[in-house]
């Protein structure tokens, strides 16, 4: 570990969702006694806890959404970007996007966000800024994306079903996907994402984009080297250029997001009694108050 310390950086929208679809597939969720709805906090906390847990930081962070989709920057540059995550959240998710905030400020966590920006990219200028300054990341989160930002003192935990995860530094990457991470982006440039409506190439899945790319090494070399490719493939990667260059932009994580933030207001250290408050006034019971001591 890096003598500056180890920092715990959390994708607070893949942490929230997940805690909430985990504990509400069967119709269930969890209420205080007046009627708030807390399964989705419940779950992030008990989550936020494994981790830190788990990778034992000096020090914690929680990045946010914090835009619409029509108001993101990339939906500026590509009007079809997230235009079929138009579908509003559960009516019982709602309240608690600024409860869970309550929960990790009584815990002394800072909550980071930005106009404009999604999440990936307040993690994506954290960790490029902290392991800069020589600081050893870990970043928790569910999207495949942020294995671009992997690098010798970047690390990402992709979450899985059932608490469990996938970890990824440059070598594992490379062993279990067969990329480097300078090649994530130009992989989804070319395979496209429908969960984000990023068009990329038309007829080329994950399996061909991985295999051009390695073989090239990166987009512009595939490009300035058509010659080597078949003649339908060379048709398709010349008649959708634009497209792919545009998705490349769009699955680009932003590395200077303008944040405001303190390493040092990001201590993993909390006042015990005003989190058993929190979690009193919420109602979660022994198992998680137990916990924080």
């Amino acid at each position: 570990m890096s003598d500056s310390g180890k920092v715990l950086l959390i994708d607070g929208m893949s942490f929230l969702f997940r805690a909430f679809y985990a504990s509400a597939w069967g119709g269930g969720y969890r209420q205080t006694s007046t009627g708030v709805y807390t399964n989705a906090v419940h779950g992030f906390t008990k989550m936020m806890l494994d981790y830190a847990d788990l990778v034992k930081p000096t020090h914690l962070i929680v990045g946010w959404d914090v835009a619409s989709r029509e108001s993101l920057v990339r939906s500026q540059w590509y009007d079809g970007y997230k235009s079929n995550n138009r579908q509003a959240p559960p009516e019982e998710l709602i309240p608690q996007f600024d409860l869970v905030k309550e929960v990790t400020e009584a815990f002394s966590v800072p909550n980071l966000g930005c106009p404009g920006f999604e999440g990936d990219d307040v993690l994506g200028t954290l960790s490029t800024s902290l392991s800069a300054d020589g600081h050893q990341v870990v970043i928790a989160t569910g999207d495949y994306d942020s294995l671009q930002l992997v690098s010798d003192l970047v690390s990402v935990k992709i979450l899985k079903n059932g608490g469990k995860h996938e970890h990824y530094n440059p070598a594992s990457l490379l062993t279990m996907r067969g990329i480097s991470p300078e090649q994530v982006v130009d992989v989804k440039a070319l395979m496209g994402d429908a969960s984000d409506c990023i068009p990329g190439c038309p007829g080329i899945g994950e399996k061909t984009a991985t295999k051009l790319i390695t073989e090239h090494g990166d987009l512009d070399r595939l490009y300035g080297n058509l010659e080597s490719c078949t003649a339908k493939m060379r048709s398709k990667l010349e008649d959708h250029r634009d497209q792919v260059y545009l998705s490349q932009k769009l699955a680009t994580i932003i590395r200077d997001v303008p944040l405001e933030f303190s390493l040092e207001a990001a201590a993993w250290e909390f006042d015990r009694d005003m989190v058993r408050s929190k979690f009193e006034e919420l109602e979660f019971g022994r198992s998680l108050a137990t916990r924080v001591g």
